[in-house]
């Protein structure tokens, strides 16, 4: 089952590098598939880090802080561009696999377990700000 997922990850990975390198550097998709108007917490541990252009993608099997019954679901936490979170204090090696973390973001509107990151928590406890407060990455 991991298999397909590793794949997956990197086949996202390489398709947002070429991106990267293909678009202007101003350019930015649309977030209206996120829920701008939600905030959820999520708390679980990292399986995968795509650290990358456009965004920066971790896997995480997480559930819901504060949600009675959340289930844990394997997650893809959206954050920026690695030149964002560096601005921010991150480094690549800042979040690794197996690191217990907390998110807060906004989920997708479909319900789907993708998270667009504003905040995150590391393992040591470290809170970065990911979000700037314009709304913008």
């Amino acid at each position: 089952m991991k298999r397909p997922r590793i794949a997956a990850v990197r086949v996202i990975a390489l398709g947002a590098l070429m991106v990267g390198l293909i678009a202007p550097s101003s350019a930015h998709h649309s977030m209206a598939i996120f829920d701008l108007e939600k905030t959820i917490t999520l708390q679980g541990t990292v399986t995968e880090v795509a650290w990358g252009n456009p965004h920066t993608i971790f896997l995480c099997d997480a559930n819901e802080v504060n949600v009675e019954n959340s289930p844990v679901r394997n997650w893809t936490l959206e954050a920026p561009a690695p030149s964002v979170l560096a601005s921010k204090g991150m480094k690549s090696d800042t979040v690794k696999k197996d690191d217990k973390i907390s998110i807060t973001g906004n989920p997708r509107k479909d319900g789907k377990p993708v998270l667009l990151v504003l905040n995150l928590t590391d393992a040591n406890g470290k809170r970065y700000a990911i979000k700037d407060t314009s709304g913008s990455y």
